[in-house]
């Protein structure tokens, strides 16, 4: 009872956060567009869960899951690149197969082809992951726009392998992957990581998350936040802004209405 009401308690102040006072937008500063990748571009895939389920089922043990500190820690390790996929599986094995197994004789327990599942969890990825069309389309028409579309993800080896295969980041100008980097959203560090590496000021850029807890951080230094929940619900908030006719050169029209304006207000 008591860890429901704290976690609905912080999910109302993350909320807060991003919903109670107003965004002051200046349309004419801003430069960039940063996407999160799963979730906004790609629909939630579940691969992991799905290949801890198979593994589950192969070598009958028990994997526990977001809710174990122990995972919680390694796959934080996997996101920042500390480990690989194949030493994220190994530390599983170690902690969930090896130490139940029943010893019959003197040879040592066999071992896991880690191998394997790593490879099979690579095919599961690149079988369902799939880059939205429509979202694909806003992105080339962000660049016609003359405006800088990079991509901050959380994400490891696996997915960023099959991503870049496929060419999925082709359409960014800028790509920050956390197993790349070693920050993790929402730790802040990444957020500052980004600014720096685009040389820029965070009024000059739009985030776009699923994610509340990733919003946060970014509102909090000044960057203007969207959340996404829909491609639709998306249109509405560029419209909102101001940037939701998307038309070839459109950045540079609105600093060129800006300059009028200043010079209309100073006559």
């Amino acid at each position: 009872f008591f860890k429901f009401k704290k976690m609905s308690t912080q999910e109302e102040l993350e909320k807060s956060k991003i919903y109670g006072e107003k965004q002051k937008v200046r349309l004419y500063k801003i430069k960039h567009f940063i996407f999160d990748f799963g979730g906004v571009l790609i629909e939630k895939t579940f691969v992991l869960k799905n290949l801890l389920d198979i593994i589950e089922s192969d070598l009958s043990l028990s994997i526990p899951r977001d809710e174990n500190s122990y995972m919680r820690k390694i796959k934080r390790k996997l996101s920042s690149g500390r480990i690989s996929t194949q030493d994220f599986l190994q530390k599983i094995f170690e902690k969930y197969y090896y130490p139940f197994q029943k010893k019959d004789g003197a040879l040592p327990p066999k071992k896991v082809n880690a191998e394997y599942y790593v490879e099979l969890w690579f095919d599961l990825y690149s079988q369902v992951a799939d880059i939205s069309v429509e979202m694909a389309g806003i992105i080339e028409r962000l660049h016609q726009a003359d405006y800088t579309v990079s991509l901050m993800s959380n994400t490891h080896d696996v997915h960023a392998k099959s991503n870049y295969l496929k060419g999925f980041y082709d359409i960014f100008d800028n790509v920050f992957l956390s197993n790349e980097i070693g920050f993790i959203k929402p730790d802040m560090d990444k957020y500052k990581y980004v600014l720096k590496k685009l040389d820029t000021s965070p009024k000059k850029c739009i985030f776009i998350d699923d994610k509340i807890q990733n919003l946060v951080p970014a509102r909090e230094l000044g960057i203007i936040v969207i959340r996404f929940e829909s491609f639709n619900g998306f249109k509405e908030q560029l419209n909102e802004l101001g940037v939701g006719d998307i038309s070839k050169d459109l950045r540079k029209k609105i600093k060129k209405r800006y300059k009028r304006y200043k010079k209309t207000k100073k006559e």
